[in-house]
């Protein structure tokens, strides 16, 4: 076999990119039958794995998985181009691989190859350069590196890093009252 196929969506996924895709036409009564415009908003979007229930995003994971393999086996050919087995333990991968799979799928279901064509040329090139910018060259190539930036990010997350952030912000949003001049001089 030349090519292998594009991971299909788990029956689950394809369900919610379906009613997205109803949304998106327009189509009143459909949309109605997911539960009207209220319910439109509470939609999970499978790109961002954070609007999922806990089951959706179980069926979603496995198929990222599988798509990191295809892209893998598919497309890179230089050993910094593979997306590292630890891709989950990357929050950068774990949001951007759902977009870049939610884009592949449904450039496989259009009816002309702009869509694919676009993949091709953006989606997939710019991820994995930013995949490889942020890893660096020998990022996670010979297992798991913890990661680099976890000290400075405790310290911007420590209580007195906090403190002074939100005292500037307190101070830009209540400037102390200025002396109001009035009158006429003598």
């Amino acid at each position: 076999m030349i090519l292998l196929p594009f991971p299909r969506p788990p029956v689950a996924v394809a369900e919610a990119l379906n009613d997205l895709a109803i949304v998106r036409s327009g189509d009143d009564d459909a949309i109605a039958e997911l539960g009207g415009p209220a319910a439109v908003h509470g939609l999970p979007r499978p790109w961002d794995p954070t609007t999922c229930s806990i089951e959706l995003r179980e069926h979603l994971w496995e198929w990222l998985d599988e798509v990191a393999g295809w892209v893998n086996h598919e497309y890179a050919w230089r050993s910094t181009s593979l997306i590292p087995p630890c891709w989950p333990r990357h929050p950068h991968l774990a949001r951007e691989l759902p977009v870049l799979a939610c884009l592949r799928a449904a450039a496989g279901e259009s009816l002309s190859p702009d869509l694919i064509e676009d993949w091709h040329r953006y989606a997939l090139p710019h991820f994995l350069d930013r995949m490889l910018s942020r890893l660096g060259d020998a990022g996670c190539r010979n297992g798991h590196t913890d990661w680099p930036a976890a000290g400075r990010y405790d310290h911007y997350t420590d209580d007195p890093a906090v403190t002074a952030r939100l005292e500037a912000f307190y101070a830009d949003t209540h400037p102390p009252a200025r002396l109001r001049i009035t009158g006429t001089h003598p």
